[in-house]
């Protein structure tokens, strides 16, 4: 093998290990991306679930057995929470879900640490806490992996109507 062919034979193998390496890379971060998005994709649905079990309650304590007509009539802005004696999974109406600290551990990827919030709003800045009951009460929930750090934010408004 003369010199030419040695150094040819060289250049190859660099290339060669290059692409290799090129590739080993490309493959990890494609792991990394798969990995983040099925934690999103968990996240999302955690929040999602919570959203439409809280959605599926009653309006209000007040609104389980009567009709209210005026909004004084509701739970206080201090008071939205689970009563006395209720416990999740047992609740009754949406804003027993404010403050609710919940887990979940999905396997192969995360656990979760879900935190609902519950107040009241107006119909004309949904994104303001009000501190008088209203018809509209707004839920967010927080859902982050604790081993990850990444946090998914989900908003829902929930309305009291009266058909007449």
């Amino acid at each position: 093998m003369n010199t030419g062919q040695t150094l040819l034979t060289t250049l190859a193998v660099i290339l060669l290990g290059t692409t290799v390496l090129t590739l080993n890379k490309t493959f990890l971060q494609h792991g990394t991306i798969l990995r983040q998005t099925e934690i999103g994709v968990y996240a999302v649905s955690l929040a999602t679930s919570v959203i439409e079990e809280a959605s599926g309650q009653a309006f209000d304590e007040k609104t389980i057995d009567d009709v209210v007509t005026s909004p004084t009539s509701l739970t206080s802005s201090s008071q939205l929470r689970a009563e006395s004696g209720e416990v999740y999974p047992y609740l009754d109406d949406f804003d027993d879900y404010n403050g609710l600290q919940l887990g979940y551990k999905a396997a192969g990827t995360d656990s979760f640490s879900i935190r609902p919030v519950v107040y009241y709003v107006n119909a004309a800045s949904p994104n303001t806490p009000v501190s008088s009951p209203t018809f509209f009460k707004r839920m967010d929930v927080s859902v982050w992996g604790t081993a990850t750090g990444d946090t998914v934010k989900m908003s829902y408004i929930f309305s009291y109507f009266i058909f007449r």
